[in-house]
């Protein structure tokens, strides 16, 4: 009882954290009165400027938020903000900025007297012509989500990480998100992981809560940022909600309209090719569990098609998919493309639509992986493969600007459902190679 006493009384006449009071800490997280102010959970997070990056990580104990960097541009630091819910741990959010393009930057996380270790990661130049990222889906922590994770962790050459949905599966236990952060700071802390809200971040009781203090899209703290977009290399990238409304004159529809429209602008084609859109729930998938998400499709595919969008990447149904171009279930020779990459980890559902649509070009219904994308300037293309955590290639493929795609022959790339569908498929459409749009 004295200690706690201490430790209150020292609370009471210490600095207060940034943007995190005393009584927020009392009646939101007590747990955070006390503790270690080792930063951990340390992970990067994409800010609208190119030459800018947040960075957030968590304490046991309250305290300031602040980061110090070097580059070629000199030495710099800046405060940040610190925050919490409804959970023993403490987070903290600053950002880096000025920082050169394309250049390895130094930096380090805390309190200003403890203090991470040197960290490092490299700018992403817009303007590049060559960008390389990893795409993954429903994750967790099971025996295969840690071997995605460690071929993650072991790519050398991927500058960033797309998750769409269904992250941690902490389902209520905060815990969890804790584990699971630590198992990826070795990756977060050198390549920004991009997020999209899946339904098991809508979580029993505190909602999505966890996830807003936990992961940033427009560098305020406790943002209900759910739809965002960034430009990266050759792409203009579109994460969306399947989780929120998304019906015609709600909120985010207005946004994604909107946003679509600019990214197909003539000058905005020339600088970026590629429009990607990063969904939770898929417009198109034959698996039985869930199936597609027709409300989704109902609502948004007149607009993604409008706007020349070229691919879009799903989960939630834990199995691998990719149609050929197609609009309303009818293959066509300029429509989007449809991948369903929910193999991040969590138990395969294995019962499949038959017969398998036309529509459906290649699907795997027991297999765990990531996808990975290779944008290309001089030829701008989009090198697209699925990779197995057993070493083996699923499917490949490359999509050209103007809505090409050409399928190379690759060694077991036919996979484990559907091969007969898909011969049949390669046959009458010629080797799915598809004429510009």
């Amino acid at each position: 009882m004295r200690t706690l006493l201490a430790a209150l009384l020292l609370l009471l006449v210490a600095p207060l954290a940034s943007a995190q009071s005393f009584n927020e800490a009392l009646t939101e997280c007590p747990a955070t009165l006390t503790g270690s102010s080792q930063p951990e959970q340390i992970h990067l997070q994409l800010a609208d400027s190119h030459d800018e990056m947040m960075v957030m990580w968590a304490t046991e104990v309250r305290g300031d938020a602040e980061v110090e960097w070097s580059s070629s541009a000199g030495d710099a630091s800046a405060s940040g903000e610190s925050y919490c819910y409804n959970h023993d741990k403490a987070f903290h959010m600053a950002l880096m900025t000025g920082l050169p393009l394309g250049e390895e930057i130094s930096y380090r996380v805390g309190d200003g007297s403890t203090w991470s270790p040197e960290l490092s990661f490299t700018t992403i130049n817009p303007d590049a012509e060559h960008f390389e990222w990893i795409s993954i889906a429903d994750h967790g922590m099971s025996e295969e989500g840690q071997q995605v994770s460690d071929g993650i962790i072991s790519d050398q050459n991927a500058q960033l990480v797309t998750i769409s949905g269904d992250i941690s599966y902490a389902d209520g236990d905060q815990n969890v998100w804790d584990d699971w952060f630590e198992i990826q700071q070795s990756s977060m802390v050198s390549i920004p992981w991009v997020p999209t809200v899946g339904n098991h971040e809508n979580e029993p009781g505190p909602g999505f809560i966890p996830y807003e203090h936990r992961f940033d899209s427009d560098e305020v703290k406790e943002s209900e940022g759910f739809w965002y977009a960034r430009d990266m290399p050759g792409v203009h990238m579109v994460f969306i909600s399947s989780e929120h409304p998304f019906d015609e004159g709600s909120a985010q529809f207005n946004w994604i309209k909107a946003d679509l429209e600019a990214a197909n602008s003539e000058q905005a084609r020339e600088e970026r090719p590629f429009i990607i859109i990063f969904s939770h729930k898929p417009m198109y998938s034959s698996n039985s569990y869930h199936g597609s998400e027709v409300e989704l499709r109902d609502a948004l595919e007149a607009l993604y098609v409008e706007n020349e969008v070229d691919l879009i990447v799903a989960g939630h149904d834990h199995f691998y998919e990719r149609t050929h171009p197609v609009i309303s279930e009818q293959v066509v020779e300029n429509g989007p493309v449809h991948l369903v990459i929910g193999i991040g980890g969590r138990s395969a559902y294995e019962e499949l639509d038959e017969p398998q649509p036309e529509w459906s070009a290649y699907r795997e219904n027991s297999s765990y992986g990531w996808t990975r994308l290779v944008y290309d300037g001089e030829s701008r293309t989009i090198d697209f493969t699925h990779h197995r955590i057993d070493g083996s290639i699923g499917d490949s493929f490359t999509l050209y600007e103007g809505g090409e795609m050409v399928m190379p022959e690759v060694e077991n790339s036919l996979g484990i459902a559907g091969i007969n569908a898909l011969l049949t498929l390669t046959a009458l459409l010629g080797a799915a190679l598809f004429t510009d749009r």
